[in-house]
């Protein structure tokens, strides 16, 4: 296998990749289909009936966004090394059997018995020309993110917010406080297990010339997209128990 082979396969490699789960250690050990079926049994989210087709849409379109994040991440470091453009290839051969793949390996219903999360119609609705128009709605909003700040990180987080709260209105999905906090750290996980991996793959004498970085690693606590979306959920419980106790001595 030459070089450029190789590096077609580790494309593919960092596409598939994108179904794994970046929260659980050690780093990637759990498909998201293990992490969504324990949502469920915590009833975080409730899907009833008529609401499963707007899930399954949503999960489909975020396995999209997250083979996106392979090409997003990895800008930067193949204009730094070339020869890193040949995983662009890679990416294209899981689009362009996205929906033969997310069936066969990524189903986020297996391990909820046999329940399936796809959406019904999988090949039409995510067909290459869909694909592509996917594709064309995220780099717009990465370039704006990119405009607006120098910061990779925060041009990551503000287009990662952008994505979610584009596809939770799209696919009529709640994305409520754990939920929203779940996918936008799987997303930054995701894209700092790219980052090492990318540098894996780039030679040490290069190293010294490297503009790219690998994203940094923000805890919970301190993450913008648990605080923000949480204080809102604090000054409602406050204002609920607050009304309460006044009916309660009224």
């Amino acid at each position: 296998m030459d070089m450029d082979n190789y590096l077609v396969n580790m494309g593919i490699t960092a596409a598939q990749r994108a179904f794994f789960s970046y929260m659980a250690k050690p780093q990637g050990s759990y498909g998201l289909h293990m992490i969504f079926r324990l949502f469920l049994k915590k009833k975080s989210i409730i899907m009833h009936d008529r609401e499963r087709p707007h899930w399954c849409r949503f999960l489909a379109d975020y396995a999209v966004f997250r083979l996106y994040i392979a090409r997003f991440v990895l800008k930067a470091y193949a204009r730094d090394y070339p020869p890193l453009l040949s995983l662009y290839t890679g990416f294209d051969k899981i689009d362009e059997t996205f929906p033969e793949f997310i069936r066969k390996e990524a189903d986020p219903g297996r391990g909820v018995g046999d329940i399936s999360l796809l959406p019904d119609h999988l090949d039409t609705l995510y067909s290459q020309e869909k694909i592509e128009a996917l594709h064309d709605r995220f780099n717009k909003m990465a370039e704006k993110a990119e405009r607006d700040t120098d910061s990779p990180d925060a041009a990551l987080k503000s287009f990662t917010t952008e994505v979610l709260s584009y596809l939770s209105g799209k696919d009529e999905v709640p994305l409520y406080t754990p939920v929203f906090w779940f996918f936008s750290k799987e997303t930054l996980d995701y894209a700092q297990y790219l980052a090492d991996f990318y540098k894996g793959l780039i030679p040490e004498s290069y190293y010294e010339g490297m503009h790219a970085r690998p994203y940094e690693e923000v805890e919970r606590e301190e993450d913008s997209f648990y605080t923000d979306y949480r204080l809102p959920a604090y000054i409602f419980f406050f204002v609920a128990g607050l009304i309460c106790v006044v009916l309660a001595r009224a």
